[in-house]
Protein backbone atom coordinates (compact mmCIF):
# COMPACT_ATOMS: atom_id res chain seq x y z
CA UNK A 1 0.00 0.00 0.00
CA UNK A 2 2.76 2.34 0.91
CA UNK A 3 4.11 1.93 -2.57
CA UNK A 4 1.12 2.93 -4.58
CA UNK A 5 0.69 5.83 -2.57
CA UNK A 6 4.11 7.00 -3.28
CA UNK A 7 3.93 6.47 -6.75
CA UNK A 8 0.03 7.60 -7.59
CA UNK A 9 0.47 10.62 -5.45
CA UNK A 10 4.07 11.91 -7.26
CA UNK A 11 3.09 10.73 -10.66
CA UNK A 12 -0.25 12.67 -10.37
CA UNK A 13 1.10 15.72 -8.47
CA UNK A 14 4.11 16.28 -11.48
CA UNK A 15 1.11 16.00 -13.65
CA UNK A 16 -1.36 18.92 -12.28
CA UNK A 17 1.67 20.71 -11.96
CA UNK A 18 2.85 20.55 -15.44
CA UNK A 19 -0.82 21.29 -16.57
CA UNK A 20 -1.73 24.58 -14.27
CA UNK A 21 -0.76 27.92 -15.50
CA UNK A 22 1.13 30.31 -12.67
CA UNK A 23 -1.00 31.59 -9.79
CA UNK A 24 -0.63 34.14 -6.99
CA UNK A 25 -0.53 32.70 -3.35
CA UNK A 26 -3.95 34.08 -2.89
CA UNK A 27 -5.46 32.17 -5.45
CA UNK A 28 -3.28 29.03 -5.31
CA UNK A 29 -4.92 25.63 -6.60
CA UNK A 30 -4.75 22.89 -3.49
CA UNK A 31 -3.63 19.18 -3.97
CA UNK A 32 -4.56 16.73 -1.58
CA UNK A 33 -3.85 13.38 -1.27
CA UNK A 34 -6.60 11.01 0.30
CA UNK A 35 -5.88 7.61 1.87
CA UNK A 36 -8.90 6.37 3.50
CA UNK A 37 -10.10 2.34 5.02
CA UNK A 38 -13.24 0.78 4.72
CA UNK A 39 -16.22 -1.37 3.33
CA UNK A 40 -17.32 -2.58 0.06
CA UNK A 41 -20.74 -3.68 0.56
CA UNK A 42 -22.40 -5.32 -2.31
CA UNK A 43 -26.00 -4.40 -3.02
CA UNK A 44 -29.43 -6.66 -4.27
CA UNK A 45 -28.75 -9.87 -6.03
CA UNK A 46 -25.17 -9.23 -5.99
CA UNK A 47 -24.93 -9.64 -1.88
CA UNK A 48 -25.73 -13.88 -3.40
CA UNK A 49 -21.77 -13.86 -4.71
CA UNK A 50 -20.23 -11.06 -2.69
CA UNK A 51 -19.54 -9.97 0.99
CA UNK A 52 -17.71 -7.06 2.42
CA UNK A 53 -14.07 -7.49 3.39
CA UNK A 54 -11.71 -4.92 4.08
CA UNK A 55 -10.47 -2.40 1.71
CA UNK A 56 -8.89 0.80 0.70
CA UNK A 57 -9.12 3.87 -1.47
CA UNK A 58 -6.24 5.91 -2.96
CA UNK A 59 -6.84 8.91 -4.36
CA UNK A 60 -5.97 12.96 -5.41
CA UNK A 61 -8.20 16.04 -4.36
CA UNK A 62 -7.00 18.91 -6.84
CA UNK A 63 -9.06 22.15 -6.57
CA UNK A 64 -10.14 23.92 -9.78
CA UNK A 65 -9.52 27.50 -10.70
CA UNK A 66 -13.02 27.97 -10.52
CA UNK A 67 -14.14 27.31 -7.04
CA UNK A 68 -15.39 25.59 -5.64
CA UNK A 69 -15.23 22.85 -8.22
CA UNK A 70 -12.48 20.36 -8.17
CA UNK A 71 -11.15 16.77 -9.78
CA UNK A 72 -10.79 13.85 -8.26
CA UNK A 73 -9.09 10.75 -9.92
CA UNK A 74 -8.95 7.74 -7.49
CA UNK A 75 -8.12 4.01 -6.87
CA UNK A 76 -10.31 1.83 -5.30
CA UNK A 77 -9.09 -1.33 -3.67
CA UNK A 78 -12.06 -3.34 -2.95
CA UNK A 79 -11.93 -6.83 -1.70
CA UNK A 80 -14.88 -9.32 -1.05
CA UNK A 81 -15.60 -12.96 0.02
CA UNK A 82 -16.89 -14.96 -2.81
CA UNK A 83 -19.58 -17.40 -2.73
CA UNK A 84 -19.70 -18.97 -6.31
CA UNK A 85 -23.14 -19.39 -7.43
CA UNK A 86 -23.58 -20.51 -11.65
CA UNK A 87 -21.18 -23.12 -12.61
CA UNK A 88 -18.13 -22.52 -14.97
CA UNK A 89 -17.74 -25.23 -17.46
CA UNK A 90 -14.01 -25.35 -17.32
CA UNK A 91 -14.05 -26.16 -13.54
CA UNK A 92 -15.75 -28.90 -11.91
CA UNK A 93 -16.63 -27.96 -8.50
CA UNK A 94 -18.11 -24.80 -7.62
CA UNK A 95 -15.90 -22.46 -5.24
CA UNK A 96 -17.25 -20.80 -1.62
CA UNK A 97 -15.78 -18.88 0.74
CA UNK A 98 -13.24 -17.64 -1.82
CA UNK A 99 -11.67 -13.99 -2.42
CA UNK A 100 -12.55 -11.33 -5.31
CA UNK A 101 -10.93 -8.46 -5.87
CA UNK A 102 -12.03 -5.02 -7.66
CA UNK A 103 -9.33 -2.43 -8.61
CA UNK A 104 -11.36 0.27 -9.77
CA UNK A 105 -9.75 3.21 -11.27
CA UNK A 106 -12.22 6.59 -10.67
CA UNK A 107 -11.83 9.51 -12.63
CA UNK A 108 -14.37 11.88 -11.06
CA UNK A 109 -15.44 15.65 -10.52
CA UNK A 110 -17.11 17.45 -8.20
CA UNK A 111 -17.99 20.43 -6.03
CA UNK A 112 -17.36 21.08 -2.28
CA UNK A 113 -19.16 23.64 0.76
CA UNK A 114 -16.90 25.27 3.33
CA UNK A 115 -18.32 25.83 6.74
CA UNK A 116 -15.26 27.15 8.75
CA UNK A 117 -13.03 24.04 9.23
CA UNK A 118 -15.44 21.73 8.01
CA UNK A 119 -15.88 20.89 3.96
CA UNK A 120 -18.44 19.09 2.40
CA UNK A 121 -18.44 17.83 -0.91
CA UNK A 122 -19.95 15.81 -3.65
CA UNK A 123 -18.56 14.12 -6.63
CA UNK A 124 -19.21 11.73 -9.91
CA UNK A 125 -17.93 10.50 -12.82
CA UNK A 126 -16.79 6.91 -14.94
CA UNK A 127 -14.19 5.05 -14.25
CA UNK A 128 -12.82 1.04 -15.52
CA UNK A 129 -12.03 -1.70 -13.79
CA UNK A 130 -10.57 -5.13 -13.23
CA UNK A 131 -12.71 -7.92 -11.76
CA UNK A 132 -10.76 -10.76 -10.11
CA UNK A 133 -12.93 -13.49 -9.45
CA UNK A 134 -11.41 -17.10 -8.11
CA UNK A 135 -12.07 -21.02 -9.14
CA UNK A 136 -11.17 -24.35 -7.86
CA UNK A 137 -9.08 -26.42 -9.82
CA UNK A 138 -9.36 -29.90 -8.35
CA UNK A 139 -7.18 -32.76 -8.96
CA UNK A 140 -8.39 -35.56 -7.14
CA UNK A 141 -5.38 -37.76 -8.10
CA UNK A 142 -3.26 -35.58 -6.58
CA UNK A 143 -5.35 -35.41 -3.65
CA UNK A 144 -4.85 -31.27 -4.11
CA UNK A 145 -7.24 -28.38 -5.00
CA UNK A 146 -5.64 -25.04 -6.56
CA UNK A 147 -7.39 -21.75 -6.65
CA UNK A 148 -7.26 -20.31 -9.41
CA UNK A 149 -8.22 -16.32 -11.11
CA UNK A 150 -10.27 -15.05 -14.12
CA UNK A 151 -10.36 -11.56 -14.32
CA UNK A 152 -12.32 -9.43 -16.79
CA UNK A 153 -12.69 -6.03 -17.51
CA UNK A 154 -15.46 -3.14 -16.94
CA UNK A 155 -16.53 -0.12 -17.57
CA UNK A 156 -17.61 1.49 -14.29
CA UNK A 157 -19.71 4.99 -12.95
CA UNK A 158 -19.14 6.41 -9.44
CA UNK A 159 -21.11 8.57 -7.38
CA UNK A 160 -20.42 9.90 -3.89
CA UNK A 161 -20.24 12.11 -0.86
CA UNK A 162 -18.24 13.09 1.91
CA UNK A 163 -16.71 15.54 4.65
CA UNK A 164 -13.59 16.53 5.87
CA UNK A 165 -12.72 18.42 8.89
CA UNK A 166 -9.13 20.21 10.13
CA UNK A 167 -7.04 19.34 12.34
CA UNK A 168 -3.25 21.06 12.49
CA UNK A 169 -1.98 20.35 9.29
CA UNK A 170 -4.36 17.44 7.96
CA UNK A 171 -8.13 16.52 7.28
CA UNK A 172 -9.99 13.80 8.69
CA UNK A 173 -12.30 12.43 5.93
CA UNK A 174 -15.36 10.02 5.54
CA UNK A 175 -17.08 9.22 2.44
CA UNK A 176 -19.76 7.51 0.77
CA UNK A 177 -19.95 6.15 -2.39
CA UNK A 178 -22.10 4.23 -4.60
CA UNK A 179 -20.23 2.31 -7.60
CA UNK A 180 -21.89 0.48 -10.44
CA UNK A 181 -19.78 -1.73 -13.20
CA UNK A 182 -21.20 -2.02 -16.42
CA UNK A 183 -20.23 -5.87 -16.58
CA UNK A 184 -22.02 -8.32 -14.86
CA UNK A 185 -20.72 -11.16 -12.21
CA UNK A 186 -22.02 -14.67 -11.87
CA UNK A 187 -25.07 -13.34 -14.36
CA UNK A 188 -26.12 -10.40 -11.63
CA UNK A 189 -25.84 -6.64 -11.78
CA UNK A 190 -23.14 -5.07 -9.68
CA UNK A 191 -23.77 -2.58 -7.40
CA UNK A 192 -21.49 -1.28 -4.07
CA UNK A 193 -21.80 0.84 -1.83
CA UNK A 194 -18.16 2.25 -0.32
CA UNK A 195 -18.03 3.33 3.18
CA UNK A 196 -14.25 4.81 3.70
CA UNK A 197 -12.46 6.84 6.45
CA UNK A 198 -8.85 7.94 7.05
CA UNK A 199 -6.69 10.97 5.99
CA UNK A 200 -6.64 13.92 3.51
CA UNK A 201 -3.16 15.70 3.49
CA UNK A 202 -1.87 18.88 1.81
CA UNK A 203 0.46 18.15 -0.83
CA UNK A 204 0.48 21.79 -2.81
CA UNK A 205 4.27 22.73 -1.32
CA UNK A 206 5.58 19.39 -2.41
CA UNK A 207 3.75 19.92 -5.86
CA UNK A 208 5.49 22.98 -6.24
CA UNK A 209 8.97 21.99 -5.20
CA UNK A 210 8.49 19.26 -7.70
CA UNK A 211 7.69 22.36 -10.52
CA UNK A 212 10.86 24.02 -9.51
CA UNK A 213 12.82 20.96 -9.55
CA UNK A 214 11.91 19.79 -13.11
CA UNK A 215 11.90 23.42 -14.39
CA UNK A 216 8.22 24.68 -14.63
CA UNK A 217 7.00 27.56 -13.90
Amino acid sequence: MLKHYLLISSLLTMIDAAAQSKTDSTDQRKVFVTSGMGWGFALGETKEVLRAKFSNTLGLDISLAKRPYFIYPSLDFLTFRYDQQVPDPDYAYDLEKGRSNFYILNLAGGIRKRFGKLNAHAYGGPGAGVVIQPRAMVSPAEHKVTIESTSHLTPTFRLGVGADYRIGGFFLFVEAGWLHNFRQIQQRSVNVMSLYGGLKTDVTKLKDNVARVIGIE
